[in-house]
């Protein structure tokens, strides 16, 4: 791929470790037993997806969440239950995107909302000293700030023209495929991450 200027990077399962289990397990822990049930439920799943799309902010997302479950707690519980998912940035895929940032115009893209953002920001300042992921990379995109959520084609339009990138030149990277195949669909090149092909062996060779 000698034509790649530009690579855009999802987050999770990307850059960073992620384990959803790992949220409902937090919820129970507090007390809000069915946690996994209750997340599947097409309601408060659609809430999460608004919440990622930046319908509602932080303050209303929790108080919504408390109103349709029931469930009581403190905002920093919640967030700390919510943000569990959130495992660890592995330093060797930082030091990679760091030697690529050398090459190659980088940009993120993720499905995420402002508590989850602002906590992962916090761990790559914590852990590597970088004040957040725009610091990492020329640009980091948000749904939440976007109005949008992949795989909408749209989406990935927003980004191309805002950053200016040809998509013939960028590639994209994502640990899901549908996200991928969409990206492929509207002309970038696309990278299917997966736990046994991360972005140090699918980057080997930029």
């Amino acid at each position: 791929m000698n034509e790649i200027k530009n690579i855009v990077f999802d987050l999770g399962g990307v850059l960073m470790n992620i384990d959803f289990k790992r949220t409902f397990d937090a919820f129970e822990i507090i007390g809000f037993h069915g946690a996994e049930q209750a997340f599947h439920d097409p309601d408060i799943n659609r809430l999460c997806m608004d919440f990622e799309t930046g319908v509602y902010c932080s303050i209303e997302m929790r108080r919504k969440f408390r109103e349709m479950t029931g469930f009581k707690c403190t905002d920093i519980q919640f967030d700390k239950a919510w943000n569990a998912l959130l495992i660890d940035f592995p330093p060797e895929r930082i030091m990679r995107v760091q030697q690529l940032a050398k090459k190659y115009k980088t940009y993120l893209l993720s499905n995420t909302n402002p508590i989850h953002a602002k906590h992962f920001n916090a761990e790559l300042d914590k852990h590597f000293g970088i004040e957040s992921m725009d610091h990492l990379l020329d640009k980091a995109w948000y749904s939440y700030n976007l109005g949008m959520r992949k795989p909408d084609e749209r989406i990935y339009h927003k980004v191309l023209k805002a950053s200016r990138l040809d998509p013939a030149e960028t590639l994209y990277v994502d640990d899901y495929e549908s996200n991928v195949r969409i990206a492929e669909s509207i002309g970038l090149h696309g990278i299917y991450i997966t736990d046994q092909f991360t972005i140090m062996e699918a980057l080997a060779d930029f």
